[in-house]
């Protein structure tokens, strides 16, 4: 994996949500307190219900997030990948993670310890209202989600969820789009909050009728429109 010196890392915290807009000094000031950290995948990043030690920006890799269920189920509740963070609402409140974070693949991270962090929310007003866009986005994507799991049948739920993966993380290639993400059945199961059975088995109905195929191990959505008709 790449090496990241002092301009690879402003320019990942320039290029990303969070530090956007932010100034060559400021981020000379943000990049002077971030660690570069490298995970090997399935490595777990943060767990759910301990406190986050800092924020963590992503520089390559994916890292999927999670959580336990009360009936002790674990949920996949999304991807994150290069430009996003981890670990932000946990350093607001001061509570535990309210989900774990784990490796997906070889992940590079920055990471700002929760003083620095704090010290540079406190000094800039802009990365202030950032952070309150990001989460107010988050939460707008976990309200979307609830609904999808009450109005839409299985289906189309789960061309929603391939739509949006294909969307953030797909590549062309000679079939369609190449989801280049490695999601378990499990994964995917939870989701569109369904058995693994089922999604399976609609996944297999589509591979069938010419919809999906796949591409050396990966997903590909060969007829994007038949999934976008759905809802």
């Amino acid at each position: 994996m790449k090496t990241f010196d002092v301009a690879a890392r402003q320019s990942i915290l320039s290029r990303s949500q969070l530090f956007q807009g932010m100034t060559p000094a400021e981020l000379d000031g943000a990049v002077a307190h971030a660690v570069l950290r490298r995970i090997p995948r399935g490595d777990y990043i943060l767990h759910q219900g301990a406190p986050s030690p800092g924020v963590f920006m992503i520089a390559a890799g994916r890292v999927r997030v999670s959580l336990v269920a009360e009936d002790g189920k674990e949920i996949t509740l999304g991807v994150r990948g290069p430009g996003e963070a981890l670990g932000e609402m946990s350093l607001l409140d001061g509570d535990g993670c309210s989900a774990s974070a784990s490796a997906q693949e070889e992940c590079v991270l920055l990471v700002i310890e929760r003083a620095q962090f704090n010290r540079i929310l406190r000094e800039n007003a802009n990365l202030c209202m950032r952070l309150l866009a990001m989460l107010s986005g988050r939460l707008r994507e976990s309200n979307t989600a609830r609904l999808d799991m009450a109005r839409f049948d299985l289906p189309t739920r789960l061309g929603r969820v391939l739509l949006r993966l294909a969307r953030d993380y797909g590549d062309k290639c000679a079939a369609g789009t190449r989801i280049a993400l490695r999601l378990s059945q499990k994964d995917i199961s939870s989701l569109v909050g369904a058995s693994r059975e089922k999604v399976n088995k609609q996944l297999r109905r589509w591979e069938q009728d010419g919809i999906l195929g796949r591409d050396g191990g990966w997903l590909v959505i060969v007829r994007s429109e038949a999934l976008a008709q759905l809802g």
